[in-house]
């Protein structure tokens, strides 16, 4: 009961340090400061290239192995990473913030890294995922594993790891130990098998590289620190100007849809008075004509009685001539 308490405060207080970050935060950065083999290669959004001694990650980066490599990595407070070969891993979150506090995770797709982690501030955390587990730790050492069907493992060599599967269910895994996750999410714990053991060996000489050449390193994610930081700056310089030109934008578009509105609204006016004065023409000329057509047929009627009279007068005057 009392692991099992531990366990959930450690998965708690990682979470909670992961979604509690202090305001004026960055991203910072990772170096490669190992490769073994020619296969591997680092995918950016720019476009990929071989990975090498002295390249430098930002988040989304992504690094992947072939059969005959292997990447050693350097993140900020001397957290080291291995990632063996065959292996695909995302560099989900890199997080810096004020007093050193900084959080991390990598997202193992498949195959295995090797986490050599320090002593964190407490508010800092770091966490290794895969498609089936979370391992939250603040300073230890440990080999995650993920496959192409899903399973995943995390063994530990030395402090605890907290371990939770996307069942819900959650472990806490000490020195000596690993647990298996299955692809249902279902989780074992138990001692470190021998094919385990043997490689975690392997991947864990990463712990052997020199203080001078760590410090090094330390030195380039210093240096690309400040330099994260000043693009940064500039960044939210240039969101602002942004914000500033498209509320600017804004205001001209809705002047310009009240002018078009009272334009057309005019323009209906306009139209409406028109079409009126023209059914008033309309009707008036209409009147006009009637009036026209009832003119002339009373002309030539007058006109038809005219000249029957005149007709009949003169026959009259032939008719008395004539006797």
């Amino acid at each position: 009961m009392k692991a099992r308490v531990t366990i959930l405060l450690l998965l708690a207080a990682v979470a909670f340090a992961c979604k509690e970050k202090p305001k004026a935060k960055t991203s910072h950065a990772a170096a490669v400061i190992f490769v073994v083999g020619s296969d591997a290669k680092v995918i950016t959004p720019a476009g990929e290239k071989a990975a090498a001694k002295g390249t430098v990650l930002q988040e989304s980066d992504k690094i992947v192995t072939g059969p005959k490599s292997q990447v050693d990595l350097l993140l900020p407070n001397n957290i080291l990473i291995r990632i063996d070969k065959n292996s695909t891993v995302l560099m989900q979150e890199f997080t810096a913030a004020e007093n050193g506090v900084q959080h991390d995770r990598l997202m193992l797709e498949k195959g295995a890294v090797f986490s050599k982690v320090a002593r964190l501030d407490k508010r800092s955390s770091f966490a290794i995922h895969t498609p089936t587990l979370v391992a939250g730790v603040r300073g230890t050492e440990f080999m995650t594993e993920a496959d192409a069907s899903g399973t995943g493992k995390v063994a530990v060599i030395e402090g605890k790891v907290g371990v939770e599967s996307k069942s819900g269910s959650s472990e806490e895994v000490t020195a000596g130990n690993q647990a298996n996750v299955s692809a249902s999410g279902d989780t074992s714990v138990g001692k470190v098998d021998a094919s385990t053991q043997s490689k975690m060996a392997s991947l864990s000489s990463i712990a052997d590289i020199k203080a001078a050449d760590l410090q090094k390193f330390q030195d380039v994610l210093a240096n690309q620190q400040k330099i994260l930081d000043a693009a940064s700056g500039e960044k939210a310089v240039q969101e602002m100007m942004q914000k500033k030109d498209a509320n600017i934008q804004e205001q001209k578009d809705k002047a310009k849809q009240l002018i078009d509105d009272n334009k057309a609204k005019t323009d209906k006016s306009i139209q409406d008075m028109k079409s009126l004065t023209d059914e008033k023409v309309k009707k008036s000329s209409e009147g006009v004509d009637n009036q026209k057509e009832a003119t002339q047929k009373k002309l030539d009627s007058m006109k038809e009685n005219g000249v029957d009279a005149a007709k009949k007068k003169q026959e009259e005057l032939f008719k008395n001539f004539n006797k």
